[in-house]
């Protein structure tokens, strides 16, 4: 059984405060650097003008709003399971003047049901908050018809160092959030194993970003 947001502590940890402190960030100063970089290696292996695209574990939904904004997807779908993250969401994308084109959706993915596919699926610094990746990866795979898009922590030692650190102090103050550091060669195995290439595009700080292209895409031609 998919398990429930609120148990594994995610409010615990990305409050309401936090959200309005990333949401003036990204007013003044756009994407991060992370994202950015994640959405030119989609674009090196699938077009993006014109193409759909569902950010899984969105957040302030900030990538979804740049692509449609700046890089001419024509419509974007973001689930989000924190209802402060969803309205701010909705907020910066009417700032953009994208909302007409973004659908929002308050939800844990791992427990929606797989009803819409669509060209590009993203998870941006998501499978490191959630227990079992399989949960999330699986339906992402299945609604993606031309490419999977990730980023995670990256296998190193002091990255080993710092989420037993961190998971040490979220357990001496009583929480229950947890950060995960799954096997990147696992979930590569699982992309190709439902008909993806993966391949490593890069690293920005801590993270590591993946895409992997439908081995053969099912993508519909833009009009």
């Amino acid at each position: 059984m998919p398990c429930d947001c609120a148990s594994i502590g995610l409010n615990e940890i990305f409050t309401e405060r936090q959200a309005r402190r990333d949401a003036r960030r990204y007013r003044r100063a756009g994407l991060d650097l992370r994202a950015r970089r994640l959405i030119g290696a989609i674009e090196e292996v699938t077009p993006v003008r014109g193409a759909t695209a569902l950010e899984v574990g969105a957040g302030l939904g900030t990538l979804s709003i740049e692509l449609l904004r700046t890089h001419g997807a024509s419509h974007a779908s973001a689930v989000e399971a924190r209802p402060h993250s969803v309205a701010l969401a909705r907020e910066l994308a009417e700032e953009a003047g994208v909302a007409d084109r973004l659908g929002l959706e308050l939800a844990n993915f791992a427990e929606r049901a797989v009803d819409e596919s669509y060209d590009v699926v993203i998870l941006d610094r998501v499978v490191c908050c959630y227990p079992v990746w399989q949960e999330l990866l699986r339906p992402a795979t299945a609604a993606a018809r031309a490419a999977v898009a990730l980023s995670y922590p990256r296998q190193a030692w002091w990255t080993r160092a710092f989420f037993g650190l961190a998971n040490t102090g979220q357990w001496l103050l009583r929480r229950r959030f947890r950060l995960y550091l799954h096997p990147p060669a696992e979930m590569q195995a699982a992309l190709r194993a439902d008909g993806f290439l993966p391949r490593v595009a890069g690293h920005v700080g801590p993270w590591e970003l993946l895409v992997a292209p439908r081995a053969i895409s099912t993508r519909q031609p833009s009009a």
